[in-house]
């Protein structure tokens, strides 16, 4: 089994969160073209020793952290996912859009992405859709232009958070399910992202 592409990160601002009830989203959005998501599952490790042994341990996931990288987010989805405020600046011509940075906290969201399986000459697609995070800027890189040019990605940080969707009393983080067909996968994806896909016309 090898793991040979990513697909159709989205996100999508959580509208509602009510213990023990399913989060519901406002409109989903497409981040940008994947290039590469790496999060880091924190799962607890904790036994307790007794007797010379281990008699029980806590093994589940407590949290998540990674980065996701892109081709190209644009303005109005980067301020949208960080928090960023737009500023309409009509003083001087042309009449022009900026973003304040500050310190105040990005928006809650839920996203996910689709990663390509194969196997023995056979594809499969992962959907994971992620209940709720926060992104956060990564570092701010630029390098001049050499004779062998350096791609040089946007990236966001994403802190993963648990919820607790019904009345189990356990914290979930993500959903994850395989499809045989893109197609499948990506529309479950989108429904969990209340995302519309554009109808590209010819």
């Amino acid at each position: 089994m090898a793991y040979i592409g990513m697909l159709n990160p989205v996100a999508a601002p959580v509208d509602t969160e009510t213990m023990g009830s399913a989060i519901t989203y406002g409109t989903g959005m497409i981040i940008g073209p994947a290039v590469a998501a790496n999060l880091n599952l924190d799962v607890a490790q904790n036994p307790d020793w007794g007797e010379n042994t281990i008699i029980d341990n806590d093994s589940g996931v407590n949290g998540y952290s990674g980065t996701i990288e892109t081709n190209n987010i644009t303005a109005d989805g980067r301020a949208a996912l960080l928090g960023w405020t737009a500023i309409q600046n009509t003083a001087t011509p042309p009449a022009v859009t900026h973003y304040e940075v500050g310190d105040g906290a990005a928006p809650y969201v839920g996203w996910g992405f689709i990663r390509v399986k194969m196997f023995k000459g056979s594809k499969s697609y992962e959907a994971f859709w992620f209940h709720k995070a926060q992104f956060s800027p990564a570092a701010i890189n630029a390098n001049t232009k050499q004779k062998a040019i350096e791609w040089n990605h946007p990236s966001l940080n994403v802190t993963g958070m648990g919820v607790y969707l019904d009345n189990s009393g356990t914290a979930k983080y993500f959903d994850w399910m395989e499809f045989s067909s893109l197609s499948d996968a990506k529309t479950w994806l989108y429904a969990k992202a209340n995302y519309t896909e554009p109808v590209v016309t010819t």
